[in-house]
């Protein structure tokens, strides 16, 4: 498991970020708990279900502003580049996983694997290849065992990577 060790301030602003994020993506997205105890959540959205400029600016990201020079910059330099890849990647109507999170105490216990069962039902119901970023190596055989492969590996900065993964549009049985 990769852990990435962070002061107080730090994580304040990595959680004001997927704050945000949250904010704006589940205004179009597609949110499930795998349970009332949340110990599981994912979020995708449609690629054809932009939120929009006005759903960045509602869901806080003016707030971002704030932020030291230094991170925000990092901040934007990390948006462009995935953002670019992403549209490297896949340029056809697909879903995007946003998010997927489980807690540490629920981690290895089949919760992620059924939130991520809801989301690839969700794209062979409507015949839509999947999308997604990763910047955790640990994760790439977790997505790979849902039909995931790597389609491009970035270096964002030294300490950073992201993997992009595509799924194809499952085949049906006939």
């Amino acid at each position: 498991m990769v852990k990435y060790v962070a002061s107080e301030k730090a994580k304040q602003y990595v959680s004001k970020i997927y704050g945000v994020m949250f904010k704006v993506y589940s205004t179009k997205g597609q949110v499930y708990f795998d349970s009332p105890g949340k110990n599981g959540m994912i979020l995708w959205i449609d690629s054809e279900e932009d939120p929009g400029m006005s759903a960045w600016i509602r869901g806080g990201a003016l707030k971002m502003l704030t932020f030291p020079a230094c991170s925000l910059g990092r901040l934007m330099k990390v948006g462009r580049g995935v953002s670019k890849v992403h549209k490297e990647c896949i340029k056809e109507h697909h879903l995007h996983l946003i998010f997927i999170a489980v807690s540490p105490a629920s981690q290895g216990k089949g919760v992620g694997g059924r939130l991520m069962g809801l989301f690839t039902h969700e794209a062979d119901s409507k015949a839509l290849p999947c999308y997604l970023e990763t910047q955790n190596p640990s994760n790439l055989g977790f997505y790979e065992s849902f039909g995931f492969t790597v389609v491009k590996e970035i270096e964002i900065s030294p300490e950073l990577r992201s993997w992009s993964m595509v799924r194809p549009v499952a085949k049906t049985q006939n």
